[in-house]
């Protein structure tokens, strides 16, 4: 159930209509211009006549499904078009608009069935998929309870170096576990614009998009 609605949705035009274009599609932990990037698991085309034989192979060819979202613009526009693209294959998404703590709340008690949430990110790899996915990751981040020891070994062994040529290997091994048991499912990377006065100096963007006062000063 969780490959067709992957399959229900097309990342591209979900991009295009709820941010215009600026943010960039993806389906894993960091995005395609990440050197982390595992290339030979690219973006899967949306596929509307495979959902519904999926669908039908669970014997659920209409399946009702609430999706808790925090009552953001952005991802509340995001959700309905979710639900758009996602009826097409025979979902029935209910939209549940939750306040944004309120949402983390239930998230941490379990009491969800989907629930469309964004990270702000980090610059290594490991800040974005370890406490997301590992068995010994805090409920309030593996939302789902997933545990999958054979991942954990791999989490663990990128965990041991910091040569990007020896942690590449282990994560494509997580890549291919996470992408095919799907206990998330990433669809967008945002990427963060600046305004800037021309009499500001030393501003450094990261792509954490933090902010680091460090070194600005007017001109």
């Amino acid at each position: 159930m969780r490959q067709a609605l992957e399959l229900s949705i097309d990342r591209a035009a979900l991009n295009q209509v709820v941010f215009n274009g600026l943010f960039q599609p993806g389906k894993q932990w960091v995005p395609p211009s990440n050197p982390y990037y595992v290339k030979s698991l690219p973006i899967p085309a949306r596929d509307v006549a495979k959902a519904k034989q999926l669908l039908a192979e669970a014997n659920a060819p209409h399946p009702v499904v609430t999706m808790t979202v925090p009552t953001t613009p952005e991802l509340l526009q995001a959700a309905q078009v979710i639900q758009s693209m996602a009826a097409e294959s025979g979902f029935d998404i209910k939209i549940q608009a939750t306040e944004f703590a309120s949402s983390l709340d239930l998230a941490v008690k379990g009491d969800f069935e989907a629930y469309l949430i964004g990270w702000s990110g980090r610059t290594d790899p490991d800040g974005n998929i370890y406490n997301f996915v590992s068995c010994k990751a805090p409920p309030a981040l593996n939302t789902g309870h997933y545990c999958n020891p054979d991942l954990d070994r791999e989490l663990d062994a990128a965990r041991q170096t910091a040569d990007p040529a020896e942690r590449m290997p282990h994560y494509a091994k997580v890549a291919e576990r996470v992408l095919a048991d799907r206990p998330l499912i990433y669809l967008w990377h945002n990427r963060y614009l600046y305004g800037l006065s021309a009499k500001l100096a030393g501003f450094t963007p990261y792509p954490d998009g933090l902010i680091r006062p460090q070194g600005i000063r007017m001109q």
